[in-house]
């Protein structure tokens, strides 16, 4: 199928001053958000408040991230899976991740950055906690305006209060011979609630639609990814899908981007307001922490569904 008959994902307009809980441009855009992640498991969102001048500052704290010794990488750890420092390996050759948990707590930046420059680092700190802090708030909109469409205001509060934020620095390596079709991070869905990714200068995320088309996220400034991930795909009880998504197209260059990794630290239950005849029950409680354990032992990824045999409701005919 040619590029010119594919869908456009929907781009929402975030930079509204009036977007306040209640307001008509509130109500609008929380019917956005619905649709667009009911019919693509993902959109864009239009976001100025991240400046062109901090997404520039926190790229380059970026590159200069990756520029660490590995012996001060490597000290980047933690008891959860997915998390701390990833090299490249046979899986991924291409690949480098490196994550700071909990990163709406300057604490933990601090804690971060005295690992990887002992000697200290100028601004690393200020630049990591204004983004985090803004991205942060995008993504505590989006989905406060999700649990209100569907009724379900009630428990937003309960489930936010469970969740932390883990932003990954992310760089995929230009492979040896120059190949614009080498798939930098192969297809998959996130396994926690949500996602938020952000690309600047090179591009190459693609998502994949309901018809198995994929569409290239296009990287632009004040522009972020917003993504379901499986827990949202409990919660929601599958109205919504998980985002199916990718790294390609980078050509040959070297590919710096950033995650907010929203984790939910409790319980996900599907809402009485979303079971009904028409909405069987799909999911019992999903316990993320223990189902992202599930998932990191490698024979959870070869299921089709690695959530369904979880924590799918075993009598569903869905």
């Amino acid at each position: 199928m040619g590029s010119l008959t594919l869908p456009n994902l929907p781009t929402i307009n975030f930079s509204v001053d009036a977007l306040k809980p209640g307001s008509s441009s509130w109500l609008s855009t929380s019917k956005q958000v619905r649709y667009a992640l009911e019919e693509y498991g993902c959109f864009v969102a239009e976001y100025n408040q991240v400046s062109a001048q901090l997404l520039n500052n926190i790229f380059g704290q970026a590159k200069d991230l990756f520029e660490v010794p590995l012996e001060n990488k490597v000290k980047n750890v933690s008891n959860e899976p997915y998390r701390g420092y990833i090299g490249p390996n046979h899986l991924m050759p291409l690949y480098e991740g490196i994550a700071i948990d909990n990163v709406t707590s300057p604490q933990e930046t601090q804690k971060f950055k005295n690992l990887m420059w002992p000697d200290g680092k100028s601004n690393f700190c200020e630049t990591t906690d204004s983004f985090a802090q803004l991205l942060s708030e995008l993504e505590h909109k989006v989905e406060q305006m999700l649990f209100e469409s569907y009724g379900s205001e009630k428990q937003y509060e309960s489930v936010a209060s469970a969740n932390s934020h883990l932003l990954r620095f992310l760089k995929y390596n230009k492979p040896e011979e120059a190949d614009r079709a080498t798939l930098r991070f192969a297809s998959h869905t996130d396994k926690n609630f949500t996602t938020i990714v952000v690309q600047h200068d090179v591009g190459g995320l693609e998502v994949k639609t309901k018809d198995g088309d994929w569409i290239n996220i296009e990287s632009a400034p004040s522009q972020f990814l917003f993504m379901a991930g499986d827990g949202l795909q409990v919660w929601s009880n599958e109205r919504i899908k998980a985002c199916d998504h990718r790294v390609k197209h980078c050509g040959d260059k070297t590919r710096y981007s950033l995650g907010l990794f929203t984790f939910n630290n409790g319980k996900i239950q599907v809402p009485e307001e979303l079971v009904d005849e028409r909405h069987p029950l799909l999911y019992n409680p999903l316990d993320s922490l223990e189902y992202i354990r599930f998932h990191s032992r490698g024979e959870a990824r070869n299921l089709v569904s690695p959530v369904k045999t979880f924590c799918g409701v075993t009598n569903s005919t869905a």
